[in-house]
């Protein structure tokens, strides 16, 4: 349970998160995560990514010598979320961090899409947000996440070029009051 919370806190942490999500499936440079978050100072992005070696959260895939300088290229040992087995002991304050965390890096993404498209043209952009509310088993759920892993596996395998560009999909799925009624879900 020790090393569970630890790794809660490490990935929880705003700065690491999104360092780890910067990262994602790529191999980057420290130069390279600083330029997918110009807010961040580069100061921050080495003692966070100092850390989430200690740990084992990042790996130094790549070492070479630039202008006399040794620049690292750093891979994520293993993805930024917890598996469900990690998330099971997790108490609701703990999962409302994490959620927290996540959604915040939502909003973040937003914001510096709109803040930096002029004009803003999110049909162009194939940009959106929606919400929608159905009733479904958990067969009709699994078959649900079934499909959507099969479409996102295979865009996940592509490189870049060839017109296209970075994107992220997040899904949220929570059960919902049954009759709007007051917050406690039923079976």
């Amino acid at each position: 349970m020790e090393s569970v919370l630890r790794k809660i806190e490490l990935i929880i942490h705003p700065v690491r998160f999104q360092i780890m999500r910067a990262i994602g499936t790529d191999a980057l440079t420290t130069q390279e995560i600083a330029d997918r978050l110009p807010d961040t100072p580069k100061s921050s992005i080495y003692r966070h990514l100092k850390l989430l070696l200690e740990h084992n959260l990042l790996y130094v895939a790549d070492a070479r010598l630039v202008n006399g300088i040794q620049e690292k290229t750093y891979r994520l040992d293993q993805p930024a979320r917890l598996s469900a087995e990690e998330m099971k002991d997790m108490s609701a304050d703990d999962h409302i961090r994490f959620f927290t965390t996540f959604a915040l890096s939502l909003v973040q993404d937003f914001s510096n899409y709109v803040s930096k498209s002029t004009p803003i043209d999110m049909m162009a952009d194939r940009v959106g947000y929606n919400e929608v509310s159905f009733y479904a088993t958990k067969s009709e759920l699994d078959e649900l996440q079934v499909a959507l892993n099969k479409a996102v596996m295979k865009l996940l395998s592509n490189e870049p070029g060839n017109g296209r560009s970075r994107r992220k999909l997040a899904i949220v799925s929570q059960p919902l009051p049954e009759n709007g009624g007051d917050g406690s879900l039923s079976e």
